[in-house]
């Protein structure tokens, strides 16, 4: 299922389902049935009769992930499929990826989304520049984090010391520059550490502006990984 719905604005709903079960050579009984079971489960029912250009995109892309499942493949690819969904079509199509897994089949997800991976996958892979450069559990890619917290630290004015003095503390497992104008901190705890941090920074002449604090998480492994710069 591509990220961007391709279904044929000339049919119905149904119509779509039933000639996508008719290439795979489903019956003309089990082709009714099945379009029947999936504009049910992806609540498209009302809508099964209506031309597919005058559907919104959230009821398009359940459409094409219903067409996708139509002649029960045992591997489902989807790309991107809840990019743009509002919560609630988000979290109907979440349980519906979740059953099929369940039933036994295969499920290669890609996303950008990290709750959406943390939620429904297995196995991960996170991919930069082409390149697979962390595998693995969501759980046991989250423990690889250093230390277990982030501290992300905005300076007004950083002075040259500041980061190797940072690294100094005691817990502090990992501090990056951040644009010259903040810092992550990667450590063993979160809370305890803004005492010693706000006064380090009072005692190099730097005017700490705000400190948020973050567990384990894939956003924050992705980016220890990749770092800040923008992705094309």
């Amino acid at each position: 299922v591509p990220q961007r719905p391709n279904l044929d604005f000339s049919l119905t709903a149904r119509e779509i389902l039933i000639f996508h079960g008719a290439y795979f050579g489903l019956g003309s009984k089990e082709r009714n049935s099945r379009a029947d079971g999936l504009l049910e489960k992806f609540k498209l029912t009302d809508r099964g009769n209506q031309m597919v250009r005058g559907f919104s995109g959230g009821m398009m892309q359940r459409l094409s992930i219903a067409r996708a499942m139509m002649h029960d493949p045992q591997v489902l690819f989807l790309d991107e499929p809840s990019a743009g969904l509002d919560p609630q079509t988000r979290i109907l199509l979440w349980e519906i990826i979740r059953e099929y897994n369940q039933a036994g089949k295969t499920i290669l997800l890609t996303t950008h989304n990290m709750e959406e991976a943390d939620a429904l996958c297995h196995r991960l892979a996170i991919i930069d520049h082409g390149k697979v450069i962390a595998s693995g559990t969501p759980s046991s890619l989250k423990a690889s984090i250093p230390g277990g917290f982030l501290l992300r630290l905005r300076f007004g004015n950083q002075t040259s010391d500041l980061l190797q003095r940072l690294q100094s503390l005691a817990g502090v497992r990992e501090v990056r520059s951040n644009d010259g104008s903040g810092a992550d901190v990667y450590a063993d705890r979160g809370g305890s550490l803004i005492p010693e941090i706000a006064a380090l920074a009072v005692s190099t002449g730097a005017e700490l502006s705000d400190v948020n604090i973050s567990e384990p998480s894939l956003e924050n492994l992705f980016l220890h990984h990749t770092g800040r710069s923008l992705r094309d």
